[in-house]
């Protein structure tokens, strides 16, 4: 592989782009040589390894190592849509952290700046719906409910609040494990195929699992 050659993210669905987006709509591209091109006035930074996951929790993504924040952490390339154009996007993984949010990166005296958002890449999809129980008294909402959804080296995931609700935003189409748990019920374990957003209610049983 020529390593001056830029790096093709391509999709199950086979979307393929090399250009890659961060929150503000700024380029960036890689080599397989391990550069990283900042595509406002084409720098070029080394050191910035493409590798493909095949994750055991969720679908498989792209990982790419640098310098970039402080913790030990690297990017995590998620796709979404804008304006009815599919896009691969920058997000970046804490070590098994990855909150799907997108981040802001400038390139400035030849070093790389990177800044989390509170942005999901758009058009992700969203998983969201209401975990109850039965009771004497008839259905009830359970809170305090962990729901997780795997997501490549790691979980998105959120808890059911007074209702029973729960949203988890930002997540990746494909199959995923999905756990629902918590103390004193019987865990929930499957495999999740999500297409878009979509809406899924539980029902927990005390003390058995399924």
């Amino acid at each position: 592989m020529d390593p001056n050659a830029l790096v093709v993210f391509r999709e199950p669905s086979g979307f393929s782009t090399s250009d890659v987006y961060d929150a503000h709509e700024r380029i960036v591209r890689f080599t397989y040589g391990g550069d990283l091109i900042w595509m406002a006035d084409g720098t070029h930074l080394h050191g910035y390894l493409v590798d493909r996951d095949s994750s055991y929790w969720g679908p498989p993504t792209y990982f790419i190592s640098g310098k970039i924040c402080d913790e030990l952490c690297v990017f995590s390339i998620r796709f979404g849509t804008r304006d009815g154009q599919r896009r691969a996007y920058l997000t970046v993984d804490y070590g098994h952290s990855n909150p799907g949010t997108l981040v802001d990166v400038e390139v400035a005296d030849s070093a790389l700046n990177v800044a989390q958002t509170a942005l999901f890449p758009p058009g992700t999809p969203t998983l969201s719906g209401v975990v109850t129980e039965m009771t004497p008294a008839g259905e009830a909402p359970v809170e305090g409910v962990g729901v997780y959804v795997g997501v490549p080296a790691g979980w998105q995931g959120a808890t059911t609040d007074q209702n029973g609700s729960y949203r988890i935003n930002g997540l990746i189409d494909g199959t995923s494990d999905l756990v629902v748990s918590k103390a004193g019920y019987g865990k929930i374990s499957r495999k999740l195929p999500l297409s878009g957003d979509t809406r899924l209610n539980f029902q927990l049983d005390r003390g058995s699992a399924r």
